[in-house]
């Protein structure tokens, strides 16, 4: 057989690569994930009495955008950095952006407010069990990414593991916020920043540990 021959037989069912599947998915997974926290949140919590009216206010609109903003970019640098040669972690400042905005409203509340109701401010009514909810609730979208993770390529997965916690924690805040009651922009930026943190913490020490090759 001609070489011609034999690259026209080897080239012959030859189709495309689909490299947008994990994109995709990511998206995919991403929405079940988000749909099946708001389920449990609204199970196990329940939503806020006035969530009728309160969905519409400027302060839970904040919590929502937190979480939904935190999400996507961290969402996008996950799908990235399950295939080879991309370098997402050189733009996870980029998750900055929404937490900066959120400190900035929080700095301007306190400054116009007075000195006796910093406390107030920060802590709430429920700081405790934000800390405990948010990270606690974003376990399930962080084992959806993890199992999705797992089909594709990770090379650094440390760097997989903070998307993956971010993604998940962004999703758990705009799940909860059907939920928490307490709406001052001081405590947005104080304990749902820090949940954020944390959860991306967690992703980033136990991925490199269960994505071994």
């Amino acid at each position: 057989m001609r070489t011609d021959d034999l690259i026209a037989v080897m080239t012959a069912g030859h189709r495309p690569v689909d490299t947008g599947w994990l994109r995709r998915a990511t998206w995919l997974c991403a929405v079940a994930a988000l749909a099946l926290t708001v389920l449990l949140v609204f199970l196990i919590l329940g939503a806020r009495a006035d969530i009728a009216g309160a969905w519409l206010t400027r302060p839970v609109i904040a919590k929502a955008l937190l979480g939904a903003s935190v999400a996507s970019i961290a969402l996008v640098l996950f799908q990235r950095s399950l295939r080879p040669g991309l370098k997402p972690g050189r733009a996870l400042p980029l998750v900055a952006i929404p937490v900066a905005f959120v400190a900035g409203w929080a700095l301007f509340t306190l400054a116009q407010a007075p000195a006796e109701q910093w406390g107030e401010l920060v802590f709430g009514r429920h700081w405790r069990a934000c800390l405990i909810a948010v990270p606690l609730y974003a376990l399930v979208p962080l084992v959806v990414l993890y199992g999705l993770a797992r089909h594709g390529a990770p090379v650094d997965g440390r760097v997989t593991g903070a998307c993956a916690g971010l993604a998940s924690a962004g999703l758990a805040t705009l799940a909860y916020s059907l939920h928490c009651p307490d709406d001052a922009a001081p405590f947005l930026a104080t304990w749902y920043t820090i949940a954020i943190a944390a959860v991306a913490a967690i992703g980033a020490m136990a991925f490199p540990r269960l994505l071994r090759w």
